[in-house]
């Protein structure tokens, strides 16, 4: 009997824990090339990044913004010595 109890507690919190780490579940990331096609989102992206690092610092989203913008910057820079 206690090992039924024992296996059954197991697999209720087994169960309980897999969704822990599901943070941004059903939230579509966009990639650093989706952000380069759309300046307005990734200006709003990197925004929502800035006014909250703690919790959006280090979110697929935050990550592909800021390496969008960096990839951006470099291409103005390269076009300004043409």
């Amino acid at each position: 009997m206690r090992m039924r109890l024992a296996i059954v507690l197991l697999t209720v919190a087994a169960a309980a824990l897999t969704g822990c780490n599901d943070a941004n579940e059903g939230e579509h990331v966009r990639t650093v090339g989706w952000f380069l096609d759309h300046r307005d989102e990734l200006a709003m992206a990197l925004k929502a990044c800035r006014d909250n690092p703690g919790e959006r610092g280090k979110t697929p989203d935050c990550i592909n913004a800021n390496e969008a913008r960096k990839k951006a910057f470099v291409k103005e820079m390269k076009d300004a010595i043409k």
